[in-house]
């Protein structure tokens, strides 16, 4: 996956996570969403791990900061190349 593609796939397993969360807040003893749920987690954090690691963090929270403060000094996650 290209870093466009990549995005789009975290964008998709979060969009779902919200979704999802809401479902659950109003049937929380649905087993089958639940373990939807931590299957679509799983993922979206593996998706979140494989674009750091290539393009660096997603969010502020995210940065290593033993060299300062960096995360200002790459483009901005959602910033496409030019």
């Amino acid at each position: 996956m290209n870093k466009e593609q990549l995005m789009r796939k975290i964008q998709e397993t979060g969009f779902a996570l919200y979704d999802l969360t809401l479902f659950l807040d109003s049937h929380p003893t649905n087993q089958m969403a639940l373990d939807y749920f931590r299957d679509v987690q799983k993922r979206h954090t593996e998706l979140e791990a494989e674009y750091e690691m290539m393009y660096g963090p997603l969010t502020a929270f995210d940065t290593n900061t033993e060299q300062g403060w960096t995360w200002i000094q790459d483009p901005w996650p959602w910033e496409l190349e030019a």
